[in-house]
């Protein structure tokens, strides 16, 4: 079900006629938030603001993914068996979100304040094909531009996700080499020629990169292993743990709900509060905040 809290109360976001569920994926300084509805069936993209009696449905759209704080949103539909982005001004379309030539999209994910955009794409030449990340620039009818670096022959191990983009234009994401079962949280700056990877928390083996503030380049994501890298046997890894890194130096690790509880970070603001998951005593897991997050962090 679609939901969001104010403090610790948690409100349903009201479903239309004919939609099951949900999820909200985004929410803006302003409260404006976005995601998606589903059906048997049938996916939706949706804004909503508190206080309204119903969400509006945005057109052709299949998902909603990120909303800036002038109200612009982003998110895909899909259109004759291939993925589109779309970018709306409240339930207007106002830009249809093309991949650069030879590319097809496979996702758009993160906008910030100024209009910029980042997401994924895959492109294929004769047997070959390889994925890059996607970057488009916030004037409209600008092109976009794959993100460095990317495998644009031979046989393709390396897969980009982006995952979020601050007000200076500094996306972060994850780089997944499948070859090694490997996840590595990746950093691009602009202008997007290659990507830097910080490391990985203490001895874990894989990590990801979820999301970063909208101006202190703080970036927060979630540790884990390689089943081929190891440790090994795989049974004695340690659980998932939500991991943050301020920028420069190592990763760092945040603390647990319970000491064998699973948990990831998702978002982060400015004033250092980190949105995610942990698991309890109990093994229940619960959406949670670490506030003062660099002040709790740790290296394990």
């Amino acid at each position: 079900m679609p939901v969001y809290w104010t403090g610790t109360r948690v409100h349903r976001v009201p479903l239309p006629a004919g939609f099951t569920g949900g999820e909200v994926a985004a929410v803006n300084a302003k409260g404006l938030m976005v995601g998606s509805l589903h059906s048997a069936g049938r996916t939706a993209a949706f804004s909503f603001r508190i206080g309204a009696r119903a969400v509006t449905l945005l057109p052709e759209g299949a998902h909603a993914a990120d909303v800036n704080d002038r109200g612009l949103i982003v998110g895909d539909a899909v259109k004759s068996g291939a993925l589109i982005g779309l970018e709306w001004d409240g339930a207007r379309i106002v830009r249809r979100l093309v991949p650069p030539a030879g590319y097809s999209l496979t996702a758009v994910t993160a906008l910030n304040n100024a209009g910029q955009i980042a997401g994924s794409g895959e492109a294929v030449k004769d047997e070959e094909s390889w994925s890059a990340g996607l970057f488009w620039p916030a004037r409209s009818g600008a092109a976009a531009v794959p993100l460095q670096r990317f495998w644009p022959a031979g046989v393709p191990y390396d897969f980009w996700y982006p995952r979020d983009i601050d007000r200076a234009g500094r996306i972060v994401g994850t780089h997944d080499y499948t070859r090694l079962d490997t996840l590595t949280p990746t950093q691009w700056l602009p202008p997007y020629k290659n990507e830097s990877e910080p490391g990985l928390l203490g001895e874990r083996t894989s990590g990801t990169f979820e999301a970063i503030s909208p101006t202190t380049n703080v970036s927060v994501g979630t540790a884990s292993d390689s089943h081929m890298v190891g440790p090994f046997p795989p049974e004695t890894a340690p659980p998932e743990q939500a991991q943050i890194w301020p920028g420069t130096g190592p990763l760092l690790a945040l603390p647990r709900l319970s000491p064998e509880g699973a948990s990831q970070a998702y978002a982060v603001s400015d004033d250092q509060r980190v949105g995610g998951s942990a698991a309890d005593a109990a093994s229940t897991p619960r959406a949670v905040v670490w506030t003062c997050a660099l002040r709790q962090a740790y290296r394990p």
